[in-house]
């Protein structure tokens, strides 16, 4: 789900009373959104929570959420978790280079044929 209709959803939950926790890795989008609480970790989307199969980054990364509520105390607020992917693609460069380009699909990612 995009990280605008899961702050705007989450801000719509908080005046029912449902209190709320938004898992980003789009910081300026979480931003001007303004969830009422959220955590950012810098790792590319779709991975808020971690990697696929990689249990214990899941877990550090939810722990370290629910540790972050304690400090949250303003609306709005953003907690940095701290974790950010090292991870480098074939050529060298950083993730943040390479992951959403042609060639980081063509070897990570399967689509359907015909």
């Amino acid at each position: 789900m995009c990280h605008q209709t899961v702050g705007l959803v989450a801000r719509a939950a908080e005046e029912a009373g449902i209190p709320t926790l938004v898992m980003s890795v789009g910081r300026d989008i979480t931003q001007a959104v303004r969830p009422p609480r959220a955590v950012f970790v810098d790792y590319p989307m779709g991975n808020e929570t971690g990697r696929p199969g990689l249990v214990g980054e899941q877990r550090a990364i939810v722990r370290g959420a629910f540790a972050a509520l304690a400090r949250m105390t303003e609306p709005g607020a953003i907690v940095d978790l701290g974790m950010t992917l090292v991870a480098q693609a074939p050529d060298g460069r950083d993730w943040h280079e390479w992951v959403y380009t042609k060639d980081f699909r063509s070897l990570s990612m399967h689509t359907r044929e015909g």
